[in-house]
């Protein structure tokens, strides 16, 4: 049982302070920038705290964006680097993980351990205009509590705005097919060589998620901190033999608080509904984007976190690799779009809340609805041990993310989805250009590869199917040359 002494706000109900030398972490983080060789690149963090000792050892992580990625702040394209953008583990604790940023010497972001996942973030954010002794918090995952349902019905919205979407996708209006039989070959012949399974993201951020977050560099820190945490479990899902789907940023869009009055800016209006906002992401073009999303800082009615359209593998437009086209509306639309907040009922959404609700309106671009059904709702289920492992990442109603199963797609999702995959990726995906665990080759990062759990015949090695942060990994105690 544990024991809650401190809450931070209704939904951390324990938490502890961290006020490490931040000047110095600074001055580390600048060094490691600049760093040539391989060992100055690392940055070393070291706290105590929930009773343990914790080492972070770190280095930049390029992974989550392209290498012609656009950042545009206030409708300026500006040069900026992500190097405060930072990838490690727990200094000599195996299989460990960790992921953040540093901005203004403090780290934020997530860290996984054998204990489970601790969660750090500014104080600020939480304890403004309080003289407290430390500059940042940190919580473990099972002190967070979200009791909310997602609305009435759950989800990102109820039934009938569902139903809404679904007559709007079914009526673009037909355009004259350019002959498609060649194009369409080529594609398939090219598919054969290459393994195109990355989406391109277009992730803009309004004026209020802007105002909440104080600086770019901290907002750049939580879009990378949302795609990651989506890349790790889309990454870590077989889709009917489709795998190692993944995230990649190539375009941010930074909307500041200097955005509120200015006509261009369509999402500058205090007062928007859900509905409205997606459409509005949605007038836009973005035919170079597999998806397109708006992170903002509202309380939509009836606890809603995010909407987005539905992919289908065909019969309607929406979801991945969309083009805009026009509708019965007369206007033209992307259909490959959706939204989230991090706010709900006056309060701040907990990181991990925010992920989860992130990878599930991904989840419905990608061509899945909500689940249903005693198969794909086992937290429904009369059997207590089905119940106790919780529902899956497209349950309608939103969850804390602590059972077994929340971080998972059902196999109705992984169905649905991978029909979608079949038929649509081909469109716009990309090679990653980065390592690939699964595909048998040992690359920079991995200890060694020996594919899927299906396929793997090393026992010294962690196949592809376990955890971000121990797949392509030796097991314990094991050398590659012993093996």
């Amino acid at each position: 049982m544990r024991h809650y002494r401190n809450p931070l706000n209704k939904y951390i109900l324990h938490y502890e302070g961290l006020s490490y030398d931040n000047e110095l972490v600074h001055r580390d983080h600048q060094r490691a920038k600049r760093a040539l060789s391989h060992e100055d690149k690392f940055l070393h963090l070291d706290f105590h705290a929930h009773g343990r000792h914790f080492n972070l050892r770190m280095k930049r992580d390029s992974s989550l964006f392209s290498e012609d990625l656009k950042v545009e702040v206030s409708g300026e394209e500006i040069p900026f680097d992500t190097s405060h953008i930072y990838t490690g583990e727990i200094y000599g604790e195996k299989n460990t993980l960790t992921h953040g940023a540093i901005v203004d010497g403090k780290f934020e972001g997530f860290i996984q351990s054998y204990q489970g996942t601790y969660y750090v973030e500014p104080a600020d954010r939480y304890l403004q205009g309080k003289n407290v002794p430390f500059h940042s918090v940190i919580y473990h995952e099972d002190d967070i509590h979200y009791p909310h349902k997602y609305g009435p019905e759950g989800g990102c919205a109820n039934s009938s705005v569902f139903e809404r979407m679904r007559k709007y996708q079914s009526s673009a209006v037909e355009e004259p097919l350019k002959d498609a039989s060649g194009p369409v070959l080529l594609r398939r012949r090219r598919m054969a060589q290459v393994e195109k399974n990355t989406c391109q993201l277009f992730i803009q951020t309004d004026h209020l998620f802007y105002k909440y977050y104080k600086t770019r560099e901290a907002v750049i820190a939580q879009i990378s901190s949302h795609v990651k945490a989506i890349d790790a479990i889309y990454q870590g899902t077989d889709f009917m033999g489709i795998r190692n789907i993944s995230f990649m940023v190539k375009r941010i869009r930074i909307n500041t608080t200097s955005d509120e009055r200015d006509r261009s800016n369509p999402f500058r209006f205090a007062n928007i509904g859900v509905e409205k906002f997606l459409e509005l992401n949605s007038e836009q073009n973005h035919d170079d984007y597999c998806l397109a999303y708006v992170f903002t800082d509202r309380d939509f009615d009836d606890g809603v976190l995010g909407l987005a359209w539905v992919g289908a593998p065909s019969g309607s437009s929406g979801g991945i690799c969309e083009k805009s086209k026009l509708y019965s509306d007369g206007k033209k639309k992307s259909l490959n779009t959706g939204i989230i907040t991090v706010q709900n009922y006056a309060s701040h959404v907990p990181p991990k809340v925010s992920h989860i609700t992130f990878a599930h309106e991904v989840g419905h671009n990608f061509g899945s609805p909500h689940d249903s059904g005693a198969e794909c709702t086992p937290g429904e289920s009369k059997s207590q041990d089905k119940k106790e492992k919780g529902n899956y990442i497209m349950y309608a109603r939103a969850t804390s993310g602590d059972k077994l199963n929340n971080n998972k797609f059902s196999i109705c999702s992984v169905r649905n989805i991978s029909q979608v995959l079949e038929k649509k990726r081909g469109n716009c995906f990309v090679e990653s250009g980065q390592p690939i665990c699964g595909n048998g080759l040992v690359e920079a990062g991995e200890e060694c590869d020996c594919g899927y759990s299906d396929q793997c015949r090393d026992l010294c090695c962690y196949d592809a199917n376990q955890p971000d942060n121990k797949k392509c990994k030796l097991k314990p105690g094991k050398v590659s040359t012993a093996c």
